[in-house]
């Protein structure tokens, strides 16, 4: 172990020449943050599975509205959100048109606005940041900003918080320039509140008021500190506004066309409230303090050094950067927990560009990078079983045997993980950014790409198609489940796909060429139907077994083909979903996964 602290002081030195150097060429900092960005989202994007209930709804939708060649009815299996803006669904139509008809069947393509955006916001906060933080700062903050865990799931799902990310950023952080600019930024006062303006009418056309709402808490508590608002004459608001409701305005206009004229004439006052805040259906509501508990999670790494960092802007707080800073964190979390019952998950990224910006100041003063005081430092010899167990715990409880890409992308996590926190023990800062950057990028990446999708069992769709492909060579006919009702049953088997015993016993009865596959919680319904007919189940073909995360059930599939013929020898499933469990022959009718 002696030759370890060497080994770290000189990782320390040359980190920080790295991020001098990074400081000192734009470009190549451009590029790094661009590789940093894509490593994080790009991976799992590519390669998560389609995820339920809120991202297949829009991806659905959006791959509906491009067979149809429709662009203003976004409905779901006949069914019209009206607080979902329009904007959305038209990112993800243009990426399915752009790709074309194969590339429509993959969830992937409907990601990619989503990734796109979040690798524009790490550089545009970078990019904006630079003049008032400082080429080092800017890059750290931006950096921390990317691999942010909460950020990286929403740049890698089809969702609306994916580019609506890019709104938040250019927005918040224009703001803050125009906040802070003196008589010698006159000539950038025009464009900045051209992007300002620019970003919230986007911001409505993807999730209606959010991010109005995001700058307006923050201007309120920037009111409360300075008893003035006469600087936002800087934003240009008589060009602005009808700028930014040009843009909006085709949510609006779709909304009326749908509403009988007004928009929204349907909603009650609480509707119309949920809808205007960009407000999602959720099943479960927001509980107090978890948009606090999030954001701190969410956060990691950054949120190691929130503490320091939260102090150190309250001192500093005459100063105009740091306390707009302070106004955004404050003004928007007060916001989050007073008045939103989204959950967090959906809220807390509007938190990161700023606290971002706070860390950096934090650990970057005065030209010298230490970790500060009051920082969270995580012991090494802690922080290496801690990981480890971690990873061994998941694949236990998932049953998932590690393959060589999941023990060696966990090990180089663990490595990571491990020396970020050594560094930070030691108050080697740039040893830390350095490590724990792409250790949390890694992890992301690991954690979206390899280790859930090797998790079969909590994507009972997917499951089910890899099942029933080596039938589909001898059944033409349609293909139906009964027992899965989440959304992923459509994306991935088709609009038929979701049907009922009643359906597959007039399929089994009638002789019909189909595929049917069949939840034991149904198997007692399907026995009722069939001797209502007269008709027996023909003998199991095969047997799935899944997870319903949604609702927190197990699975167990049986899967019949049904037709006048028997199968053709060579349309066997693989032996892996060979029937292991006798047919249950009682109802649970008052069972929750039912």
């Amino acid at each position: 172990m002696s030759l370890f602290p060497t080994t770290l002081q000189r990782l320390e030195r040359d980190s920080a020449s790295l991020l001098d150097r990074l400081a000192a060429r734009p470009r190549l900092a451009a590029l790094a943050l661009l590789a940093l960005a894509l490593l994080t989202y790009l991976p799992g994007t590519l390669l998560l599975p389609p995820v339920d209930r809120t991202e297949i709804v829009y991806a659905q939708s959006s791959r509906d509205m491009i067979k149809r060649h429709d662009l203003i009815d976004a409905t779901f299996e006949g069914e019209r959100f009206a607080f979902r803006p329009i904007g959305i669904y038209w990112l993800q139509y243009g990426a399915g048109k752009l790709l074309g008809h194969k590339a429509q069947q993959a969830i992937a393509t409907y990601r990619l606005p989503s990734v796109i955006a979040g690798v524009l916001a790490v550089l545009a906060m970078w990019w904006l940041l630079v003049p008032l933080l400082g080429d080092r700062r800017a890059i750290i903050a931006a950096g921390l900003f990317a691999v942010t865990p909460i950020v990286a799931l929403q740049a890698s799902l089809a969702i609306p918080e994916g580019p609506l990310l890019l709104s938040i950023v250019v927005a918040q952080c224009a703001l803050l320039r125009l906040y802070c600019a003196s008589p010698a930024d006159a000539s950038s006062i025009r464009w900045l509140a051209l992007a300002f303006w620019v970003a919230q009418g986007f911001g409505i056309l993807l999730n209606a008021l959010s991010v109005p709402l995001l700058s307006v808490s923050t201007l309120l508590a920037l009111y409360i500190f300075d008893r003035r608002l006469d600087w936002l004459k800087r934003t240009q608001p008589l060009l602005g506004v009808p700028l930014m409701l040009v843009i909006a305005a085709p949510w609006l206009a779709i909304r009326a066309h749908f509403d009988g004229g007004i928009p929204f004439s349907e909603l009650s006052f609480v509707q119309l409230f949920h809808a205007l805040t960009g407000a999602q259906e959720m099943k479960w509501k927001a509980a107090p303090l978890s948009f606090t508990l999030a954001a701190v999670l969410g956060f990691m790494p950054g949120s190691l050094l929130i503490v320091p960092a939260i102090k150190r802007l309250w001192i500093d707080r005459e100063a105009a950067l740091q306390r707009f800073l302070i106004c955004w964190i404050v003004g928007h979390w007060a916001y989050l927990e007073i008045i939103v019952s989204e959950p967090a998950l959906y809220t807390v990224q509007a938190l990161f560009p700023a606290l971002g910006a706070a860390v950096a100041l934090a650990i970057d003063r005065d030209g010298r990078l230490a970790i500060p005081p009051l920082s969270l430092r995580l012991p090494w010899w802690l922080v290496l079983p801690g990981t480890i167990a971690l990873f061994a715990g998941i694949l236990w409880i998932t049953g998932v045997a590690p393959s060589i890409a999941v023990v060696l992308g966990a090990a180089l996590v663990v490595f990571l993980f491990t020396v970020a926190a050594y560094a930070m023990g030691n108050g080697y800062a740039a040893a830390w950014i350095v490590t724990s950057l792409p250790g949390f990028a890694l992890f992301v990446s690991f954690t979206f790409a390899v280790l859930m999708p090797h998790i079969e069992m909590a994507w009972p769709a997917p499951r089910i198609a890899d099942a029933v492909a080596p039938l589909r060579r001898c059944v033409t006919g349609p293909l139906g489940v009964a027992g899965f009702r989440e959304p992923s049953t459509t994306f991935v088997l088709g609009h038929e796909a979701d049907t009922n015993a009643e359906s597959i016993a007039s399929w089994m009865a009638g002789g019909d060429d189909a595929i049917a596959v069949v939840e034991d919680r149904f198997q007692p319904d399907l026995a009722k139907a069939l001797a209502a007919r007269s008709a027996k189940a023909p003998p199991r073909v095969g047997c799935v077994e899944a997870f319903n995360v949604m609702r927190g059930c197990p699975l167990h599939f049986s899967i019949y083909a049904t037709g006048p013929d028997p199968l053709d020898p060579g349309c066997k499933v693989d032996p892996r979903f060979t029937c292991t469990r006798p047919i249950p022959t009682e109802a649970e009718t008052n069972s929750r996964c039912r």
